[in-house]
Formats: C-alpha cells, structure tokens, sequence
C-alpha cells in the first residue's frame, strides 16, 4: 500500500473532526478509506453526501437491493469496503 498524508485528529478542522466522531462511533475507528481523503474534508463530505442520498432515495430498487449490487461490485473490483 501507498504512504498517503493524512490529517490526524487532533489537527483535524470542525467538518474533519465531526466525520472522524462518525467514523468511529461506526467502526470503533476511523478506517483508511475516510484517512485518506482527510486532506480535503469538504469533498469527503460532499462524497459521503451523495452515497447515502443514492443509498436511501426512492427508485426502482429497494435499499438491500443497493447494498447488494454495491457489495458485488466492490468484491469484483478487489475493494474491502
């Protein structure tokens, strides 16, 4: 794996420190995926934003059906997340 800067909490800004607070309360931790974007917290937020308005907005598939279809495409791309 890549040596990737990251940002650590305690020099974290207000938005980073508020992802990093989810993160852990999910995980126990704040995983690698969310470290590696932490040198810009604004479009790590914006990210999160538009997966779970794609996770939770109504259309033709129901939520596990997502779930499922992002779950196989991570498996097939090699993607632990």
């Amino acid at each position: 794996m890549s040596w990737i800067e990251t940002v650590p909490y305690e020099e974290a800004s207000e938005v980073l420190k508020k992802i990093y607070d989810e993160n852990k309360a999910k995980f126990g931790r704040v995983i690698n995926l969310v470290k590696v974007q932490s040198l810009r917290p604004e479009t790590l937020e914006r990210g999160r934003d538009l997966y779970r308005h794609l996770m939770s907005q109504p259309g033709g598939l129901r939520h596990r059906e997502r779930v499922l279809i992002a779950t196989v495409v991570s498996q097939l791309n090699g993607c632990y997340y």
